[in-house]
């Protein structure tokens, strides 16, 4: 099984938006405060501040978790992100060219970016050339 993985930028992207995240909290903590003004209520200001807590670890998560763009290769299929593709369930490759991303179509029809951007360049282009082969060798048998 060979594996990719993104490189020190994407890091830096996910940064970027779980403090994107805490200051869209912090935003909306201020409007809460100017509601709390008028209901004078420590038990309220309490539950508004546990709430504003869930509500940036809920999105911490959810950022850290939706953005996944390691490609990992099996003997049968290919793993992009959490979603499983049968090699013989891909029906075309089409590659990078002029920045734009490269992508897969499935014998369903369904479009499959790979998001190989986060990747380094000789990463990207062992991607390309490994689902060729696979692709290849899979029609080959049927």
């Amino acid at each position: 099984m060979k594996q990719y993985r993104p490189t020190l930028l994407y890091i830096i992207k996910i940064f970027g938006l779980i403090v994107g995240a805490g200051f869209s909290i912090f935003i909306l903590s201020l409007f809460l405060d100017i509601v709390s003004f008028f209901v004078e209520s420590s038990f309220f200001e309490k539950i508004i501040f546990i709430l504003l807590i869930v509500v940036y670890i809920g999105a911490a998560f959810l950022i850290i978790r939706s953005n996944n763009p390691s490609i990992s290769f099996n003997t049968d299929y290919m793993t992009i992100g959490r979603q499983e593709i049968a090699y013989d369930a891909i029906e075309n490759l089409y590659p990078a060219r002029g920045g734009s991303e490269p992508y897969i179509i499935t014998t369903d029809g369904d479009k499959i970016d790979l998001e190989t951007s986060w990747f380094k360049k000789k990463d990207r282009i062992e991607i390309e050339e490994i689902i060729s082969e696979k692709i290849q060798s899979f029609t080959k048998r049927t």
